[in-house]
């Protein structure tokens, strides 16, 4: 087994609800998927400690090590409380899982929080114009540049060769070692002028002694891969900014009818790295840094608000409303029948705004199998901040939904 462990330059441009020093940025090399019939040759992480990033890799140099770095990476791993990966929930975590159980090896992540950015990132693939999900696509998106120019798959094979490269070199070495004790006797045993094309060779392998094996190159990079997938980790972590979009709370500095449409700016609780605007057919968001607007088309008109009890209320064909059983009791039979679910309303003149759930009442409807209801805006609307709020976050969640 190989440990390497190094400092190296790396800022984290976000900032996480833990303790940095109690996280770790976690990846694994394999030479396939199924943990029965491949092996695990690489598990890599990226920590802070002492105010600077440091990377620690255990590395197998053949079949026999894979309990060795899965042991030394879970003793490790029992200093922190966080480990954040790019899809571990699919596939390195379970990988690993089932290597413990396949050499009985008592390990588990029941007690550590996991942080997939993969799942973080996917619902926003569409909304941010991504080709697909992979981390070297995100890498690309908000331009990181990397060393390594190898798939996991191309690794494969790279790992194949230097597993026999490295078993080729030491026999070799055992061969020089020996050749080294036995050359004087050697030449002396030849006659001047012509040493053999045997001694000859293991004389310009000395040579070269002080020049990368082939081994050692094969090694590199698949360290290298392994290292940059972990920087890369590192760096895409703002992308989560997205997802604070949801889960963080936002401040509203103003909600204004303007041009028939509501227009509500406000402040997000992170900081975007890069501009972005969505849009589907009546609402535009927009947001840069930390600020952010949403422009909501306006309906003007008349709406009815709909009753949950219909059972409870009576309608008036004549009004064209319904009112509940109390009051009806004061009103001819003639001029009232049982309310059904349709016709069980008020009707409401006024100026609309649309919701997709009904998130905040009381909501009016054209129609009361319609799906998409609408909020009356009028001025205490527009000044009940914790209202505004509940309602912008409720919209942009329809945005994404409508780029999914």
């Amino acid at each position: 087994m190989i440990v390497r462990q190094i400092p190296i330059s790396l800022e984290l441009e976000y900032e996480f609800d833990f303790d940095i020093s109690k996280m770790i940025f976690f990846d694994i090399e394999t030479t396939g998927f199924s943990p029965e019939t491949t092996y695990l040759y690489l598990i890599g992480c990226i920590y802070y400690e002492a105010s600077s990033f440091h990377l620690i890799q255990w590395f197998s140099e053949g079949i026999d090590d894979e309990i060795h770095i899965i042991s030394s990476f879970f003793d490790f791993l029992k200093n922190y409380e966080i480990i954040i990966h790019y899809n571990g929930t699919g596939f390195d975590i379970p990988y690993i899982l089932r290597k413990c159980h396949l050499k009985n090896l008592a390990y588990n992540f029941v007690n550590i929080v996991q942080i997939d950015l993969y799942k973080k990132v996917y619902p926003f693939r569409k909304l941010l114009k991504l080709p697909n999900c992979k981390q070297k696509t995100i890498e690309k998106f908000l331009h990181i540049n990397r060393k390594d120019t190898f798939s996991g798959g191309e690794l494969i094979e790279v790992y194949a060769s230097y597993v026999g490269k490295r078993r080729y070199e030491v026999l070799k070495k055992k061969h020089q070692r020996l050749t080294t004790e036995t050359l004087t006797t050697i030449e002396s045993m030849v006659p001047s002028g012509k040493t053999s094309a045997k001694v000859m060779d293991i004389i310009d392998l000395c040579s070269n002694e002080q020049e990368l094996s082939e081994a050692e190159k094969l090694l590199h990079q698949l360290l290298l891969h392994n290292e940059d997938d972990l920087k890369g980790l590192v760096q895409i972590c703002p992308i989560l900014t997205f997802t604070d979009l949801f889960e963080k709370p936002i401040r509203i500095q103003k909600a204004a009818i303007e041009e028939s449409a509501l227009i509500i700016t406000f402040e997000l609780g992170s900081v975007l790295p890069f501009p972005i605007q969505a849009q589907t057919d009546i609402v535009c968001f927009t947001a840069r840094e930390a600020q952010a607007s949403l422009r909501i088309q306006l309906f003007e008109g008349e709406l009815k608000h709909f009753y949950d009890n219909y059972k409870d209320y009576f309608y008036l064909p004549a009004e064209d409303r319904a009112i509940h059983k109390s009051l009806a009791a004061f009103v001819d039979k003639d001029y009232r029948i049982k309310a059904k679910a349709a016709t069980c309303y008020t009707r409401k003149q006024g100026i609309f705004v649309p919701q997709y759930e009904p998130v905040i009442s009381p909501y009016f409807k054209q129609n009361n199998s319609d799906k998409v209801s609408f909020l009356e805006v009028h001025t205490d609307f527009l000044l009940q901040e914790d209202k505004l709020e509940q309602y912008v976050s409720h919209i942009l969640t329809h945005i994404l939904k409508n780029k999914a």
